[in-house]
């Protein structure tokens, strides 16, 4: 195993420094029982059936795994058109995050590979959150 200061080792990609599929997989796994049983986060769960929340589940693991520069294919929807129309607020993504650190702490992910998966999901925020359209707050006022 690489030295986790070596420059070999910082040249893997974020997927590999993660510890691969199987973690990113274990990852998910910790994750959305934690997002499901949110009573804030829960309502975008409510109503999908166990095959449906699979199914998204496995698109998270894709996703991820494609993201860090993985072997892995994604072939979902962008994060964008993936939220649009949910409504999700910026409350509620902070409400997020501590679910995400939680599980990479729980599949004992180290310290920088942590920051560097929080920094990049930070990223994804104005993807996620539902940004309210003045217009729209303008006429219904």
């Amino acid at each position: 195993m690489l030295d986790p200061e070596s420059s070999a080792y910082a040249q893997l990609s974020l997927y590999n420094r993660l510890g691969g599929y199987d973690v990113i997989a274990a990852f998910v796994k910790d994750l959305m029982p934690r997002l499901r049983s949110d009573l804030v986060l829960a309502v975008y769960w409510k109503g999908i059936s166990d095959d449906s929340a699979q199914s998204g589940d496995q698109l998270l693991v894709n996703f991820i795994c494609a993201a860090f520069d993985g072997p892995v294919h994604y072939s979902g929807r962008d994060m964008k058109i993936s939220h649009k129309g949910m409504g999700i607020t910026e409350d509620e993504w902070d409400g997020f995050l501590p679910h995400v650190a939680a599980a990479l702490d729980s599949v004992g992910v180290a310290a920088r590979e942590k920051g560097e998966f929080l920094e990049i999901t930070a990223g994804l925020k104005w993807d996620i959150v539902d940004v309210p359209n003045p217009d729209n707050a303008a006429a219904t006022a």
